[in-house]
């Protein structure tokens, strides 16, 4: 039974003024410019080769910068708007490509939406299973366009990978992550190809079906967490307030924002420990990598159950702390199926934590031009609706027309 949740469409001034904090300003329409550097270092992580037990026993593996592209509001002389005077919200997307291809240039249009109405956007590269991460660039490198001088429109850097994995992020080797037994029969849903049919209870094969992406998901979501870190360590030479951190992605980056929104922070963070893996040093272990708000596009349950699966104490990721959630999925969606949201809809709903599902019907996998169908018939752009949503749970204060 596919599951609808109906809000209220409203696009005026949805914050609420608390006397002494400032809250953001954002804006309907594209009143911006955009201006684009790449290149930019948020952490090292780890590659491994040689033999695949090296990715657990974090031996023969190289250290890599992690890099993600920053876009920032700029003003745009057709429209005029000065640039907000205060610390500025965070649109953080993470790309797609079944954890082994794509790179940080496929979230370009969501963050080029939400910049143009006053966020900062940040998208990222992260490890990928077959040794790839889209970066680094030799040096970071900027462009502008939408200011009313130019019509350039964002560099693409290409994708970086291909199915059959021959490098991978390294893996922890402890539990609740790690070379550990497999006692819950959930867990073979997760198999790898293993002996055992149990993830991460050895190394994965070099396998190009949709089983194998459990094993990849540890070092991705690591990197997300540690991006959001970054991001906040830097949060006053970003001009941006760490409280409205909104996390976007599709399909496998929808996971990793799941991941964001649900796991603790603990999580994909102490299983490894500084001694084992150096670059854990550079990933702000000090800040949280909480988010505010995730949207969610084609993504699934994954990334939650899983982490609890292999928790010992199996305790759930559902909980208050949890960031409200909407979610984007094409009815006709085979390679995610809608129904992979089936235990967030059930885990939000337990908590009382906003989530949000919207299905594009008729739509498959990827579907990013697929309208959203209101309740009155209208349709509307995933886009709209997303603003509407982080505007609203946020409480930004929404610029007239």
């Amino acid at each position: 039974m596919m599951t609808h949740v109906f809000w209220c469409w409203v696009l005026s001034v949805v914050g609420v003024v608390v006397p002494g904090i400032a809250v953001p300003t954002v804006h309907p329409n594209a009143v911006y410019g955009v201006n684009m550097t790449t290149g930019v270092v948020y952490a090292q992580g780890l590659y491994c080769s040689g033999s695949r037990a090296a990715n657990f026993s974090q031996q023969n593996c190289t250290s890599v910068d992690l890099t993600l592209t920053i876009l920032r509001p700029v003003v745009n002389a057709s429209t005029g708007v000065p640039l907000p005077a205060g610390p500025l919200p965070v649109l953080l997307g993470i790309h797609g490509g079944s954890y082994t291809h794509g790179d940080a240039s496929d979230e370009y249009d969501n963050a080029e939406f939400f910049v143009q109405r006053g966020w900062l956007g940040i998208s990222i590269n992260y490890r990928l299973c077959n040794g790839g991460y889209g970066g680094p660039s030799p040096s970071p490198d900027s462009v502008t366009w939408g200011t009313g001088a130019s019509v350039e429109g964002p560099h693409r850097i290409g994708d970086r990978g291909n199915l059959v994995c021959q490098e991978y992020g390294n893996f922890p080797k402890r539990g609740p992550f790690g070379n550990a037994s497999c006692n819950d029969p959930g867990l073979k849903v997760f198999g790898l190809g293993t002996s055992d049919g149990c993830a991460l209870s050895g190394p994965p094969k070099n396998c190009s079906f949709f089983g194998t992406l459990m094993s990849w998901m540890y070092p991705s979501v690591r990197d997300a967490k540690a991006a959001v870190r970054w991001v906040r360590a830097n949060a006053d030479s970003l001009n941006i307030d760490p409280d409205y951190i909104t996390a976007i992605g599709g399909s496998a980056g929808a996971c990793s924002v799941v991941g964001l929104a649900t796991t603790f922070e603990d999580d994909y963070k102490t299983e490894i420990t500084q001694a084992e893996d150096p670059t854990l040093a550079s990933t702000n272990t000090a800040e949280s990598s909480a988010i505010a708000t995730g949207l969610v596009q084609w993504g699934g349950d994954y990334v939650p159950i899983y982490t609890q699966l292999r928790d010992p104490s199996h305790t759930t990721r559902y909980t208050k702390e949890a960031a409200p959630l909407a979610t984007f999925h094409g009815s006709d969606d085979g390679v995610i199926c809608p129904s992979q949201e089936n235990s967030m809809i059930a885990g939000y709903a337990k908590v009382g934590v906003p989530y949000e599902q919207h299905i594009l019907q008729g739509a498959g996998h990827g579907a990013d031009a697929a309208p959203v169908t209101l309740p009155n018939g209208t349709n509307v752009t995933q886009h709209s609706v997303m603003f509407e949503f982080v505007s609203r749970i946020q409480k930004l204060m929404v610029a007239p027309h």
